[in-house]
């Protein structure tokens, strides 16, 4: 999977590259250009500079494959005298993933400081992460980066959902005092039947940027799952989702006196007893600390990807016990877990930190608890977990 310096695809070939005429066969056919060979797909990310002799800098992050943005930039090549910039790079036949492309006025930083590449890169990712416009899938936001772009290989058709919300209202945390959106869909409803609640984190994500609600009723409609409330928490900006889901006990609290307790309220069929918790990365720490918090609350947890290695416990009492990572604190803290909660735990097979974390944090419950640990193809892309999270629940609502 390494990137190539000259141009493969055949429309690189001809005699006009970087004419108005080029330019609109490329958006016809659509970014990135691909090259089919045997058991790889050979990528051209394509970039329309501003004119050809102003010179930019391009970069691209190709999600869970490329090597870390922090230790290679990946800078696109220019074609002189061209407004073409262009990135090749080799994938595998059926890659499903995201991108995150970043137009820079300064090259970046050859230095080996990790702290300040991935200051600049922080900074371009809110700033000058921008829309991939020859790509015809649908883009999404980030907590970083403010534009993300799909790579769908083997389906180009992007995730689009006619799937009405049932119910969207703002929830107006006192603990936190912070205002939340909140979406609730409710995939069937019965007056005798008593609905599992499915809470979801980062719901923005999953209820409209990749929306899976269009699966979830095919899952129920089929009796793959059983019907279910599913309640999508959206989060704040970088900072305040940070300090949300970074073992903070008050929004962990928030969740269960008030979210939880409104919906039993307004929601008389929703079941106070089967209650899943669904995190990814940051969401996913949250989720498991949420469960050491109120092991009675949630029956199950759904954990992707988690980001076990953040040591800030300033904001929770379990800190004050304990030092080191949840994964360290677990050690003396799992009794806490009811040996009843099903804890789906899972992680990219790109993920490598991160996999070895989930995969400790699996070894460290299994013995006494309900836990299965699953890998998931690509690394921390919402766009992979989006599919792994399906899975999740088909696992957690099968009947």
């Amino acid at each position: 999977m390494k990137p190539f310096s000259h141009p493969l695809h055949p429309l690189f070939q001809q005699l006009n590259v970087g004419s108005e005429v080029w330019w609109n066969t490329v958006k016809k056919i659509g970014s990135p250009l691909v090259n089919l060979q045997k058991n790889k797909a050979l990528c051209t990310f394509v970039w329309r500079g501003p004119e050809p002799k102003e010179s930019i800098f391009v970069y691209i992050d190709i999600y869970s494959q490329s090597s870390s943005i922090y230790q290679k930039w990946n800078r696109f090549s220019h074609i002189a005298g061209t407004d073409v910039y262009f990135f090749e790079i080799e994938l595998p036949l059926a890659w499903t993933g995201s991108y995150v492309v970043v137009t820079a006025s300064e090259e970046a930083p050859e230095t080996d400081c990790a702290s300040t590449r991935r200051s600049w890169w922080q900074t371009q990712l809110k700033q000058n992460a921008q829309i991939d416009s020859f790509n015809q899938n649908k883009f999404y936001t980030g907590h970083l980066a403010r534009y993300i772009n799909q790579i769908q290989l083997e389906n180009t058709k992007s995730f689009i959902d006619d799937c009405p919300i049932t119910r969207t209202f703002q929830w107006s945390s006192q603990l936190c005092q912070q205002d939340y959106l909140v979406d609730i869909f409710i995939s069937h409803q019965s007056a005798q039947e008593v609905l599992p609640l499915v809470i979801l984190l980062d719901g923005q994500i999953w209820s409209r940027e990749l929306s899976i609600l269009l699966e979830i009723q095919h899952l129920t409609d089929s009796n793959k799952i059983r019907p279910a409330v599913y309640v999508f928490v959206h989060s704040l900006n970088s900072q305040q989702r940070q300090q949300n889901y970074g073992c903070h006990d008050a929004f962990s609290q928030a969740l269960v006196d008030e979210l939880i307790e409104t919906l039993l309220k307004e929601y008389s069929f929703v079941s106070k007893i089967d209650i899943t918790l669904c995190g990814q990365s940051l969401g996913g720490l949250c989720a498991l600390h949420s469960a050491l918090l109120f092991p009675t609350i949630f029956t199950s947890l759904i954990l992707q990807s988690g980001s076990y290695w953040w040591s800030d416990f300033s904001n929770s009492i379990l800190g004050q016990k304990h030092k080191g990572n949840i994964l360290e604190l677990l050690q003396n803290l799992s009794h806490q877990l009811s040996k009843t909660t099903r804890i789906y735990i899972s992680a990219g097979t790109y993920e490598t930190d991160m996999r070895d974390d989930a995969l400790q944090l699996y070894q460290q419950l299994q013995s006494f608890n309900q836990v299965s640990f699953h890998t998931f193809q690509g690394g921390h892309d919402a766009v992979n977990w989006r599919t792994d999270l399906l899975k999740a629940l088909q696992k957690t609502l099968s009947l």
